[in-house]
């Protein structure tokens, strides 16, 4: 096999896996939904944390002419997966809506747009590859890209800021119960 029709293929593979891109938000739930809320959602900010990066990366090899377009299939692949895996994860907690904690439905609320956002983008980055893989230089793979780091960026703060809450309403009840007479 050559490398044109391997790097074929591979554009073929990835196309062929695009659908699996768009965040769905129902069905079945995965095994992890038994999982504490809390850790999900870490796992999900790390994840995002991850994605922005690997988007990152991947806008900075677009604009090296040098680098053949093969170079940015493990990044798109890459993309793909980590936006699969946050979009497995929001599902898992959107299947359990009613039995997480307040700030925990609303941290889900607001990521759930910007992970919309992130596998249209991704969808759309792995689209124009396919479509146009000898000009990634282009400022619109380039966008769609930089739009991919951009909503990765706002769902890894996003659920930040949402745990550090969590974390500083937990010591203040702690606190509550050490100055509290008889609490122990």
């Amino acid at each position: 096999m050559t490398k044109r029709s391997f790097s074929i293929t591979l554009m073929t593979a990835i196309g062929s896996l695009v659908a699996i891109a768009q965040p769905s938000f129902g069905g079945t739930t995965p095994a992890s939904a038994s999982q504490n809320p809390r850790v999900l959602l870490e796992e999900m900010r790390e994840t995002a944390s991850s994605t922005a990066e690997q988007a990152d990366r991947l806008k900075m090899d677009a604009s090296n002419a040098a680098l053949s377009s093969d170079s940015h299939l493990s990044p798109l692949w890459a993309l793909k997966d980590d936006v699969n895996t946050m979009n497995r994860e929001i599902s898992s907690l959107e299947a359990e809506r009613d039995t997480l904690q307040p700030w925990e439905q609303q941290a889900i609320d607001k990521v759930m747009p910007m992970l919309r956002e992130a596998a249209t983008n991704t969808e759309d980055a792995i689209q124009f590859f396919n479509n146009n893989h000898n000009f990634l230089w282009s400022p619109q793979y380039r966008a769609y890209v930089a739009n991919v780091k951009r909503d990765s960026d706002q769902i890894t703060k996003t659920l930040k800021d949402y745990l550090k809450y969590e974390k500083v309403q937990h010591e203040e009840e702690q606190l509550r119960n050490t100055i509290t007479p008889g609490a122990n």
